[in-house]
C-alpha cells in the first residue's frame, strides 16, 4: 500500500479586469466601514487594571497609529481597531499535563480561545 499521492499543480490564471475592479470596490467598502468611529469601554481581561499599547495598520493606504488604552476607560476609536481588540487578541487555551513517561508538558487545547482584551460598545446600551 502506497501513501504517496500524485497531483499536478495548476498554472495561475490571471483575474479579469472586472474581478479586480470588484475586489477593489469590496476592499474600499470594508476600509470605509472599518474607519467609522465607535465609542466603548476597554477591558483588560488578561491583567485587570492594566493598560495596553500597540501599533495598528490594516490597509496599505493607512498610516501606522499607536493606541494606548487603560482598563475601564471610555474611548472613541475606529471600528477596525475595536474588531481587532475583540477578535485578534485571543490565544489558544493551554494546560499542563504529563507525558506517558511522567515528564511535565504543556498542551494546547485546539478550538478553545482565551481572550486577552475586549472593547465593549456603549452605543447600543
Amino acid at each position: 500500500m502506497s501513501f504517496v499521492k500524485e497531483f499536478t499543480v495548476g498554472t495561475k490564471t490571471k483575474r479579469s479586469k472586472e474581478d479586480l475592479k470588484r475586489a477593489e470596490e469590496l476592499r474600499e467598502k470594508a476600509r470605509d466601514e472599518d474607519s467609522k468611529m465607535v465609542t466603548g469601554i476597554f477591558k483588560n481581561i488578561e491583567v485587570p487594571g492594566g493598560d495596553l499599547t500597540f501599533t495598528y495598520k490594516k490597509y496599505k493606504e493607512d498610516n501606522y497609529r499607536t493606541y494606548h488604552f487603560y482598563d475601564g476607560m471610555k474611548y472613541t476609536i475606529p471600528l477596525g481597531v475595536a474588531k481587532h481588540l475583540n477578535n485578534q487578541t485571543a490565544q489558544n487555551k493551554r494546560e499542563y499535563g504529563k507525558n506517558p513517561d511522567g515528564s511535565p508538558t504543556l498542551y494546547t487545547i485546539i478550538g478553545s480561545k482565551r481572550h486577552r482584551y475586549q472593547f465593549l460598545s456603549t452605543e447600543f446600551m
